[in-house]
């Protein structure tokens, strides 16, 4: 699956980051069974995976660090190689200062729990909006980020 990084439009033109390689889901159907009630597909729930969720949350502050201008984006070793040849460190240093100018200074105002250990959902509230982003690593070790989104803003109420 290609990614780019791509702009849209939320009020203000604003930086989206897409750099989502294929994503593996755990709710995926089987198209190679049998139609009929006895081939409903049951899902499978990955088991957690404790040292993916610390990765998860290790590289989701670095990266909101670096999004707030606190720390340098991190190293490219932090990144799968697909998602280094989508995007340099620079582009996410300019997407990132984009983003910060936009909609201002952030926290962290909730997160959505996940049965995936290695996917994660940020809401960030910032000085002018609200920013989603999401955030996803290897299921295996080295844990390295495959997928980045920075959605659109949206304005508070």
């Amino acid at each position: 699956m290609n990614s780019a990084i791509h702009p849209f439009k939320a009020g203000k033109w604003m930086a989206a980051l897409v750099l989502a390689t294929a994503l593996p889901t755990a709710f995926a159907a089987d198209n190679n069974k049998a139609a009929g009630p006895a081939a409903t597909p049951t899902p499978q729930q990955p088991l957690p995976n404790p040292a993916a969720e610390q990765a998860l949350k290790k590289h989701f502050q670095a990266i909101f660090s670096a999004l707030e201008g606190k720390t340098a984006v991190p190293d490219a070793k932090n990144f799968t190689e697909e998602f280094n040849k989508q995007a340099s460190s620079d582009q996410l240093k300019q997407v990132f200062a984009q983003v910060h100018q936009t909609v201002g200074d952030c926290h962290i105002a909730g997160q959505m729990r996940s049965p995936i250990s290695y996917i994660g959902s940020y809401l960030l509230q910032c000085d002018k909006a609200f920013v989603p982003m999401d955030i996803a690593v290897e299921e295996r070790a080295p844990y390295r980020v495959h997928s980045l989104l920075i959605r659109p803003s949206y304005n508070k109420p």
